[in-house]
């Protein structure tokens, strides 16, 4: 079946009997090499612009909620509620990401959170904005958020294979380019929100959304389109459905139409019969559904519990991630102000963490297979986790926070190779799937509490207090290993 959307490759192809040229055939590798770089480049130029809207975004809206309220409680508030919608969307978008299609998921999700996030700089100039409303706003865009994100990740494999290339250099690429786009989404955020204010800078955030959805749209996607997988039978595909067309024939007989007349009646009452039976069997699916899912949770937490080494690794990020969001969504953003700072200090603190962390990435991916994990994930964690809480705890120079930050984005960049290796090597490969799925589902999910925690324990205790007493529970959490012998199951497993 033909569909207007796909893309041929007429032009590339040699009629019958036409004789073909060295020339000619270079000519054309040459324009289906460039046509591929394009592809690639566009995919992960999307990728850059709306993560940096996204890191932009992270910025300004707390920054905004300290300066409207002076309130960390509310600033808690409005974080979580956008985490929370998004863990939500997570949890059910797979099937819909598999029904219609990841481009037109990222595409739709992209220019309708442009569409929200743009409210917020209209309804601050018309002097209707409030906090209910950036709430309902985030809310929203959260929900959009979460299925977009998804959906780029579910691209991966296809973009490997339109550019022939091995899949760790597909996702190596995805991963940089996202590490670069935070660093100078969080640098360049502070400066923009120093210029035009948290409420306009957004702005950017919703135009990154729209450049990154429409480079989807209109390159990436016809271009990935005959490669998608071909949709079973009841589901929706990326080309789109085509109805089939009957045609009338010119005569109708006036048996033909009699017989018709007769059969109304009959029809109708077989498509109400049919349409019951198929509610039954809906819900009956349905049921056995949610059976198998919740028998498939079960499975997984009991795969995740029988090896405590892979259980209390997994939780320690967990943990950890919970008390980060808490310092980047609302403790930071509260200390600069407290400091007396702007946002540019804000966006330098984040680059400053963010920058070292993908120098020490890229080598901890060259080195890691020859240092000892152990002392390296000890080390690793010891710079990244209470040094920067305890230095903003006791109002430290800036220059002194500042080298926290340097140093704990040097040690956090080592972690994520040793902790996935030594977890993927700990995982039986039946059950990895629902492993990683909970492991994932426990790290967002605690990521709501987190904000909520660092919003409300600084409003109550004070933010210095609240600094101190996360930055001890990170460190007694990250050095749990030393007390605990699972947690110092560490050595090397050949993976099959």
């Amino acid at each position: 079946m033909d569909d207007p959307d796909i893309v041929t490759e007429a032009a590339d192809t040699v009629a019958p009997g036409q004789p073909t040229s060295g020339g000619s055939a270079e000519h054309a590798v040459s324009r289906t090499s460039s046509r591929t770089r394009i592809v690639v480049a566009a995919w992960l130029c999307s990728d850059v612009v709306s993560l940096f809207g996204t890191a932009l975004s992270s910025l300004a809206v707390p920054w905004m909620v300290l300066n409207l309220t002076h309130n960390t409680a509310a600033t808690g508030v409005v974080s979580a509620v956008q985490l929370g919608t998004l863990v939500l969307a997570n949890l059910v978008s797979g099937p819909l990401i598999d029904r219609l299609g990841p481009t037109r998921i990222s595409v739709f999700c992209d220019y309708t959170s442009a569409c929200f996030i743009a409210l917020i700089p209209l309804l601050w100039a018309l002097h209707l904005f409030s906090i209910p409303a950036l709430i309902a706003i985030v809310a929203v865009v959260g929900a959009l958020r979460g299925p977009s994100n998804s959906a780029k990740s579910v691209l991966s494999p296809t973009v490997a294979q339109f550019a022939k290339q091995p899949m760790e250099r597909i996702t190596g690429l995805s991963g940089t380019t996202e590490r670069l786009a935070s660093t100078i989404g969080s640098a360049a955020g502070g400066v923009i929100i120093g210029l035009v204010g948290g409420p306009y800078a957004l702005a950017f955030t919703a135009l990154g959304l729209i450049i990154g959805a429409t480079l989807i749209s209109f390159i990436v996607r016809p271009a990935l389109l005959p490669l998608l997988s071909t949709p079973q039978p009841g589901h929706g595909d990326e080309a789109g459905s085509q109805k089939t067309q009957h045609r009338t024939t010119p005569v109708q007989t006036t048996q033909a139409q009699t017989t018709q007349a007769q059969t109304t009646q009959t029809e109708a009452s077989s498509k109400q019969h049919a349409r019951h039976m198929h509610t039954g069997l809906t819900l009956t699916h349905l049921r056995a559904g949610i059976s198998t899912y919740m028998s498939d949770i079960a499975d997984g937490w009991k795969s995740l519990i029988a090896i405590p080494t892979v259980f209390g690794l997994a939780l320690i990020p967990a943990i950890t991630n919970m008390i980060d969001i808490a310092w980047t969504d609302v403790l930071a953003p509260a200390w600069v102000i407290s400091q007396h700072h702007g946002s540019q200090t804000l966006g330098l603190l984040f680059a400053a963490l963010t920058f070292p962390a993908i120098i020490s990435s890229l080598l901890a991916t060259i080195l890691a297979s020859r240092l000892p994990r152990f002392p390296v994930f000890i080390v690793g964690y010891l710079l990244a986790g209470a040094p920067r809480y305890i230095a903003m705890a006791m109002n430290a120079p800036m220059n002194v926070v500042l080298m926290t930050m340097v140093i704990g984005g040097i040690g956090s960049g080592f972690l994520n190779p040793i902790l996935g290796a030594v977890l993927y090597e700990r995982m039986p490969e039946q059950s990895r799937g629902k492993i990683i799925s909970l492991t994932g589902a426990l790290t967002w999910g605690l990521m709501p509490i987190g904000s909520l925690m660092g919003g409300f324990m600084s409003h109550l205790i004070g933010l210095q207090s609240t600094l101190a007493i996360l930055g001890v529970i990170y460190f007694l959490v990250t050095m749990t290993p030393l007390a605990v012998p699972a947690l110092r199951d560490f050595k090397r497993i050949q993976t099959p």
